[in-house]
């Protein structure tokens, strides 16, 4: 078991993706850490706003993070974390209403060894580290969430991560409030050494009482090579397994470093759902994004998403495609 597990249970529910999270050390003494982290993120939209075409100039979907997270030495075999992060958003209301409030995304404490690391509270399932494979762009994301026992900061979930170098295992229950809500899952990432990482997940769980069960396979591929990055996602399951309504999810993704502070990314993403016989798109674009890094704590980017959807399919609105401008400080 390699030393940077505490690191790596600790700042698993940062979501780092491609630009990453500069935590600050504020304290440490005596074996014990502190750190602070987050972001500040302008994202103006253009011409459509998740499909919905935009009637003014600009929607604006701005975020800021803040995030707080400690490691503490018991022994030389056995150390103890904790995580939390929040989100607050922009109030759209055009009366200028400024009262939002923060969003809590992750809360969860642990303990790490030579077992390995394990984790209780609201966090990431077991799945998501294969979804993340190809979540790396500005707009995909879609793979993990289509049923609760796959998806990121779940209430009342006990993680397992064991990272064995070249392989990084995860395994999840989460126990629901309501009866026959509980779930699990299971998740193997392996890289080879070449640069290339094979992922597979499995997540299941009841939906409640008298309410079915759903279940989701997720398999993963990613490629590093110098500042290449290339992954792809697929993803096949069902929500309810006493009716029909399967669903199916491809995410492609690549993003390439110039070495100059300069990097190019595409995407694209398609899932389909079933409801009462009724297939559908529920998502289906391409997306091309340069981003521009100032520094290591600040960034700029320019998105463009061409939405492929048909304005008849279920949830596509007005089908519209986004131009985001984005605006990024993380410290």
């Amino acid at each position: 078991m390699n030393k940077n597990l505490i690191t790596l249970a600790v700042s698993a529910a940062a979501v780092v993706a491609a630009s990453g999270v500069n935590a600050a050390n504020v304290y440490s003494s005596d074996g014990t850490e502190l750190n602070i982290g987050g972001r500040a993120e302008f994202r103006g939209d253009f011409i459509g706003d998740s499909g919905n075409e935009i009637d003014g100039t600009m929607a604006n979907n701005s975020r800021f993070r803040l995030n707080l997270g400690g490691t503490t030495e018991i022994t030389s075999d056995l150390s103890g974390f904790g995580f939390y992060e929040a989100e607050q958003g922009v109030n759209s209301s055009t009366s200028n209403d400024a009262n939002t409030d923060f969003k809590q995304r992750y809360m969860f404490a642990g303990l790490s060894g030579s077992f390995g690391a394990v984790s209780f509270g609201r966090q990431d399932t077991a799945a998501v580290q294969i979804s993340q494979m190809s979540d790396v762009t500005t707009f995909t994301g879609a793979q993990k969430a289509f049923i609760d026992a796959s998806d990121e900061q779940i209430n009342n979930t006990i993680l397992y991560t064991a990272d064995y170098e070249s392989l990084t295992l995860k395994g999840s229950v989460s126990l629901g409030e309501a009866k026959d809500t509980n779930t699990s899952g299971l998740s193997v990432i392996y890289t080879l050494p070449m640069g290339l990482g094979l992922g597979l997940g499995y997540s299941a769980g009841s939906n409640g009482e008298n309410l079915g069960s759903s279940e989701a396979i997720i398999a993963g591929i990613n490629y590093t090579l110098d500042s290449l990055y290339v992954a792809g996602t697929y993803t096949t399951g069902e929500r309810d397994d006493r009716s029909s309504t399967d669903f199916n999810g491809v995410e492609l993704a690549a993003k390439y470093g110039f070495g100059n502070g300069f990097s190019l990314m595409g995407a694209y993403q398609k899932t389909d759902g079933e409801v009462a016989g009724v297939k559908s798109d529920e998502s289906d674009f391409f997306e091309i994004t340069g981003d521009y890094k100032f520094n290591s704590n600040i960034n700029a980017y320019l998105a463009y998403m061409l939405n492929n959807m048909d304005e008849s399919s279920v949830g596509a609105k007005d089908a519209e495609d986004t131009l985001r401008l984005g605006l990024k400080y993380s410290f």
